[in-house]
């Protein structure tokens, strides 16, 4: 039975939504991409968002720590969405793709905040559509393993929080563990919020002095730190434990007021951190700080090893899925791959809240429809096409610009040559092809390019592209046939989302993306999912001898990816970037003496 299905996701990560046909996903984006503010929200967080969100002490408090927009005065307990001009611009952007108008849509799935004002105005629309709302933790293991191509699979879900649960007795639960075999999953164990790795992470990021969904930064931060915290908290982290809870009087009662046995007990780190001052965006960084990233991360790396072998007795299965916030941490991905007995990982490219949207959309049509499932994740290029005209329109809009130099190629063996040059000679480069990235990582179609083999790299591109920390780390995108030359690794990482050591005698020729603790987040390039970005990084090994090259996300600080070639060509021109290629143009400024 054919199906159309929108799902979305809104919450304090962002608003996105995914159009799926068939049990194929044709095309995912999220807000910020068309707004062009980072992880918009489309709406502020309200005082009817704290009760959805369980988050039930004074309002002040949320609003003073939780670096999203606030509107805690005004009434948002109904919202008209037929008059939110974002929202429908995103919803548009899913429908106009596939030349579909709501009334052919049969479903609409969605969490998790404003449920009822959303489903008013899809069923306004158009009364046949059947609203879905997905219990938010299921709907991270369905996003975790429906898509990864395995027949089965153990599957764990590292988050911050859902939404408060009757079953649980309002515990709002930070992720669980769970086996899918063909398009059915079981949930063996629900990890409770107290004992959150997302919201002990943002804890620790903000004392760090990072922002709220900033938590990528702790992680880079981590490897320049000591041990001297870790080591006195990992003296409380207690696994296959018991503990009273009385979030749930009535399972407490029904216990006979026993303990309840728990996995993992986290220390009290909250009590721990008042002992150190917020750092101020203005302050230093200092190795208290760098040590505290070190804690964080290590307890983090400790829990999931722990869940991951949890997992492995629990199901004898050669394959791990991750999802949930936390899968984002490649660093602890990779080291739960090499210290458990899982042969095989998949991590969601868009593990968290934004790509939720998935996992509901694949739940309507292969668990709630008992479809077999077709649909596997071998790329995250889900956004818009955009087209010649597209891409000409945009170029005529600066053919009057007398820095700029535009070329068109008609040889794209020439054309992936002459840019391999340029990154050769040491420019900074930037790459524009095909669909946008759904997730966080630009993965080769809206990237920023640059030679690994450039010591002196991370800080050019850190202090004079990115405007970002200098402790941050680039990318290696590395041919797949030869990642195991450079890096320890046994599988392929197309998602970025595995930090894998360097190999002994490699780091010296590609120091650019090597960071501190001798690891780089890999991402594996093959010329069957990505036919441009191989034979980019064929042209420069060619040349070099080296089969991977420098990338990082095409945008600046405190702006989301670009997605159209006019975000392209405006952040070329307002940045040190020397070399733009737009699909088959290749842009120079003049005044860079090219």
């Amino acid at each position: 039975m054919s199906s159309n299905i929108l799902s979305f996701t809104m919450s304090g990560h962002g608003f996105s939504g995914v159009l799926v046909i068939d049990g194929e996903v044709k095309i995912a984006t999220s807000l910020e991409r068309l707004t062009r503010i980072k992880n918009d929200i489309l709406l502020p967080i309200s005082k009817n968002d704290l009760k959805t969100f369980g988050w039930n002490s004074n309002p002040a408090i949320y609003e003073k720590n939780v670096d999203l927009p606030f509107d805690l005065q005004n009434d948002y307990s109904t919202v008209d969405f037929s008059k939110s001009a974002n929202f429908l611009k995103l919803l548009n952007y899913l429908l106009d793709s596939q030349n579909l108008t709501i009334d052919d849509i049969d479903y609409v799935a969605y969490s998790y905040r404003y449920n009822e004002s959303m489903k008013q105005f899809f069923y306004n629309q158009n009364p046949n559509i059947k609203f879905v709302e997905l219990e938010h933790h299921f709907g991270h293991a369905c996003q975790a393993f429906l898509p990864s191509g395995f027949e089965d699979a153990a599957i764990m879900v590292v988050d911050g929080q859902g939404v408060p649960l009757k079953r649980t007795g309002g515990d709002q639960l930070s992720g669980c563990l769970a086996y899918g075999q063909g398009n059915q999953i079981d949930t063996f164990y629900d990890l409770p919020v107290r004992h959150s790795l997302g919201g002990m992470y943002a804890a620790f990021t903000k004392k760090v002095g990072f922002k709220t969904n900033e938590e990528g930064k702790t992680m880079g931060l981590a490897p320049y730190g000591s041990p001297r915290y870790y080591d006195i908290l990992k003296k409380d982290l207690i696994f296959n434990t018991t503990e009273y809870s009385i979030k749930d009087f009535k399972q407490l009662v029904k216990r006979g007021f026993s303990k309840r046995e728990v996995l993992y007990q986290l220390p009290d780190y909250n009590k721990f951190l008042k002992s150190f001052p917020t750092r101020l965006k203005s302050e230093e960084i200092t190795d208290v700080h760098r040590d505290l990233a070190y804690a964080v991360q290590k307890l983090t790396e400790d829990v999931m090893i722990f869940l991951a072998n949890w997992l492995y007795e629990k199901t004898g299965s050669k394959n791990l899925c991750i999802a949930g916030g936390v899968g984002l941490n490649c660093v602890a991905n990779y080291q739960v791959l090499i210290h458990s007995k899982f042969d095989n990982i998949f991590i969601h490219p868009n593990s968290g809240d934004n790509g939720l949207a998935v996992g509901q959309a694949l739940y309507v049509h292969n668990v709630l429809n008992n479809n077999p499932r077709t649909y596997v994740a071998t790329t995250d290029s889900l956004g818009k096409e955009y087209t010649d005209d597209d891409i000409k329109e945009a170029i005529n809009k600066y053919s009057n610009d007398e820095d700029l130099e535009i070329i068109h190629y008609t040889n794209l063996d020439e054309l992936y040559d002459t840019f391999a040059s340029y990154i050769e000679q040491g420019y900074i480069t930037s790459w524009f092809q095909g669909r946008s990235e759904f997730g966080p990582r630009a993965l080769g179609n809206r990237s920023i390019i640059a030679d690994p083999r450039r010591k002196d790299m991370k800080d050019i591109l850190n202090s004079r592209v990115k405007f970002r920390e200098s402790f941050r780390p680039f990318t290696p995108s590395v041919l797949a046939e030869k990642v195991n030359e450079f890096f320890e690794l046994e599988i392929d990482s197309p998602f970025m989302l595995l930090a894998a050591y360097v190999r002994k005698g490699k780091a010296e020729l590609v120091p650019a993306i090597t960071h501190e603790d001798n690891t780089a987040r890999i991402q594996t390039v093959t010329e069957d999912i990505n036919p441009p970005y191989y034979h980019l990084i064929k042209a420069f090994y060619k040349r070099t001898g080296i089969p991977l090259i420098l990338e990082t996300s095409f945008n600046i600080a405190d702006e989301p990816i670009v997605e159209t070639p006019s975000d392209a060509i405006r952040t070329f021109k307002s940045t040190d970037i020397d070399i733009l290629c737009l699909k088959d143009y290749i842009i120079k400024k003049k005044s860079k003496g090219i």
